[in-house]
């Protein structure tokens, strides 16, 4: 058997279709556009502006978007969201936490607090700062400036939190010009920074996030320890990657903020490496006393070699949500090699981010199996209003808490702008999102569809705000 992936990096392939849906969005009367690589190059043809090319320093750094530029970031993210939601599109709801209801209420608290926090961050770095808080993650694992939470600045922040609003009938399509700015802009120099090849997105690179620079590949691939797929040692080590991925998201509540993959990398031999990123304990959520109680670590980063050859690999995504698809569908059974570094906490320096043998990962794997059985227990016992302001909580403030984080400025977000707080605008829609079916319909109707998003009308002012009330 042999591989085909690399036909997918070529000029003019227009890559394997993952599903048989097509997006529509604000395309009335246009065909609808596939998913994959060929969606993302039909959406860059529709584009009125650059901005969707590579761009340069000199553009990452100026201080605003033109209305084009808005419009054209708002049609391709709406697309990009289509693209990597109904992939999952049945992770959205859960059994024990209300997902739905607590990600509508946190788009939208997202969309009204933001803006003033990133401004005040770009005032305490400056905008070059900003650039050097993506680039950090250029020489760490174990970080949470990745491509989810990059991503989640603009697409969530900005494009799920405005969308909400919009089918609340909230706002007005033209509200909120400057805010939106302030969103896209830090989220825009956050990858830049990141990437430093001019894209923004993986969806913008065929699917590929190969932030890291060689010199840490490298260190990380000494620690690699290769076996036949069928053994026990590959056997323990995709059990310890099931119980430590399935802690990330429960600890997170649910969603995919606990997860981070990059690359595909490739090794000298063929082979491929994805670095995967399970964030077991977050500090900032007082839930997470549990994972402290069992002595779990803030995050398990584990290399996965591939074999392309050995599945007939015809195409890999890494995409924006730092998810890995690939077809055909099942990889691990391709898995060859592994390993895992512990990082103790958010702020642990990379020279001290050690490697567990996967011989010693039982020793982990019991406290992560413990903590894991007492978050059921803990969110068992938690009423629903609770768990849907924990679950806001998770969205709001740990999509841009790693940004803070590195920038310095987490604190006087906490002291100075009650980052912990609710918008009151957003907390008196608590009791009108599940009326008519907001949250479980008319939301994932206009999210994942596309036709939520609507354009900034032509002609409006670029520091237009919300200044009426009713």
């Amino acid at each position: 058997m042999s591989s085909t992936y690399k036909e997918r990096y070529r000029d003019g392939d227009n890559g394997l279709r993952f599903q048989d849906l097509v997006y529509q969005g604000n395309f009335k009367g246009m065909e609808p556009v596939p998913d994959g690589i060929l969606g993302d190059r039909i959406m860059r043809q529709r584009a009125k502006s650059k901005v969707l090319e590579k761009v340069t320093r000199e553009d990452v750094l100026r201080d605003q978007f033109t209305l084009d530029e808005l419009n054209d970031l708002n049609n391709y993210l709406a697309w990009n969201i289509w693209d990597v939601l109904v992939m999952r599109a049945t992770e959205g709801e859960s059994g024990m936490i209300p997902r739905q209801q607590y990600e509508i209420l946190a788009f939208m608290n997202e969309f009204y607090r933001w803006p003033e926090i990133l401004d005040m961050t770009t005032r305490e770095v400056g905008a070059e700062g900003v650039i050097d808080i993506g680039a950090s993650a250029r020489r760490q694992i174990g970080t949470k400036i990745n491509c989810v939470h990059d991503w989640s600045i603009g697409a969530v922040g900005f494009g799920m939190g405005r969308c909400g609003l919009l089918a609340l009938e909230s706002i007005e399509p033209q509200d909120h010009t400057r805010e939106s700015n302030s969103i896209l802009k830090f989220m825009q120099r956050v990858l830049w920074g990141k990437r430093q090849d001019g894209y923004l997105l993986n969806s913008q690179d065929r699917y590929r996030c190969r932030i890291h620079d060689q010199d840490v590949i490298d260190s990380l691939v000494t620690q690699i320890e290769y076996f036949e797929p069928e053994s026990d040692t590959a056997g323990q080590f995709q059990r310890f990657n099931a119980a430590a991925e399935l802690l990330s998201f429960l600890d997170h509540y649910d969603c995919r903020l606990g997860l981070g993959d990059t690359g595909p990398y490739e090794l000298p031999d063929g082979k491929i490496l994805i670095i995967r990123d399970l964030f077991t304990n977050e500090e900032a959520f007082d839930w997470s006393d549990v994972c402290d109680h069992e002595g779990v670590p803030h995050c398990y980063s584990l290399c996965l070699v591939i074999d392309p050859d050995k599945m007939s690999l015809a195409e890999i995504r890494v995409n924006d949500i730092s998810t890995t698809f690939t077809r055909p569908k099942n990889y691990i059974e391709a898995v060859v090699g592994g390993a895992v570094f512990v990082r103790e906490k958010w702020n642990t320096p990379m020279s001290e981010i050690y490697n567990v043998k996967i011989k010693d990962l039982d020793k982990h794997l019991n406290g992560i199996q413990q903590a894991t059985f007492k978050l059921y227990t803990k969110y068992s016992r938690m009423p629903r209003r609770t768990l849907i302001e924990n679950g806001m909580y998770v969205y709001y403030i740990d999509m841009i808490l790693p940004h803070l984080r590195q920038a310095g400025t987490y604190e006087k977000a906490c002291k100075d702008y009650d980052f912990w707080e609710i918008d009151r605008r957003v907390a008196n829609n608590y009791y009108e999102i599940d009326k008519r079916g907001f949250a479980a319909q008319v939301v994932p109707q206009k999210i994942f569809s596309g036709e939520g998003y609507l354009p900034f009308p032509e002609g409006t002012p670029l520091d237009r705000s919300k200044y009426l009330v009713r």
